[in-house]
């Protein structure tokens, strides 16, 4: 029987928008890199779900940044 996935926190779009020029917060676009392409939220990294096996490493060097990762279009 395979273990549950773990639980991971939230953050709310006010707090997104409150963090956006924050340095510690790194905010990564999990959709296809088109629609990364076509709308962003400022400062985000493009990195496709399809992609996270061989680039997670590159694109996340540091393990210990918060990291909010989006794979929704504005609404």
């Amino acid at each position: 029987m395979a273990e549950p996935a773990p639980v991971l926190p939230q953050i709310s779009r006010q707090e997104l928008l409150r963090r956006l020029h924050d340095p510690t917060l790194t905010i990564v676009n999990a959709l296809p890199r088109s629609a990364w392409e076509a709308a962003r939220i400022p400062g985000s990294l493009s990195l496709p779900v399809a992609e996270i096996p061989d680039r997670a490493r590159e694109v996340l060097p540091d393990k210990d940044a918060d990291i909010a990762v989006y794979c929704a279009s504005p609404t």
